[in-house]
């Protein structure tokens, strides 16, 4: 079976893209199933264009996903996928599971909640620890959300104005 260069490049593109640890070319050229030499070309261009970091260590190069970038495209996905009144449910939503949590643990915190399984039985600790890991995505969510209100306006103005260049083109 013959890949496409193209099928090649975005299956690169798709592994640097998603590791959750900097690795180096030679671990992303083997998950995506291009050549080294290959993977490191189009790493750097993913460097030079701000889709991922380098970083040296040792004598070898290690890459990872830029987290500025990937923070503004989530907040820019946010805008395009949802109105502000569905946002700002969202977060009332967030907000209200979790008040639930805080009343039903008696804790201010995702660690305080992990911290509070020592002694429960083992179906009521594993709950806890999903509950914490919820609450840890929703924060994470929250803070998403907060920045993609404020920024609402602008960036769909943006965005309308694209698309309305890109349909007179």
């Amino acid at each position: 079976m013959t890949t496409s260069h193209e099928e090649k490049m975005r299956s690169l593109r798709d592994v640097a893209m998603t590791v959750r640890e900097p690795r180096n070319a030679q671990e992303i050229a083997e998950s995506a199933g291009v050549a080294p030499n290959t993977a490191r070309k189009y790493l750097r261009q993913l460097v030079e264009i701000n889709r991922l970091v380098a970083v040296e260590r040792g004598r070898e190069t290690l890459y990872y996903p830029d987290p500025a970038t990937q923070r503004f495209d989530q907040i820019r996905d946010l805008i395009r996928e949802n109105t502000k009144r569905e946002l700002a449910e969202e977060l009332d939503a967030i907000e209200s599971d979790t008040e639930k949590w805080k009343q039903k643990y008696s804790v201010k915190t995702p660690d305080e909640l992990r911290a509070s399984i020592s002694g429960e039985p083992e179906e009521e600790r594993m709950s806890r620890i999903r509950d914490a890991e919820d609450w840890e995505y929703f924060e994470h969510r929250s803070e998403m959300i907060g920045h993609a209100l404020m920024l609402y306006d602008s960036v769909e103005g943006d965005l309308s104005e694209y698309e309305s260049l890109t349909a007179d083109a």
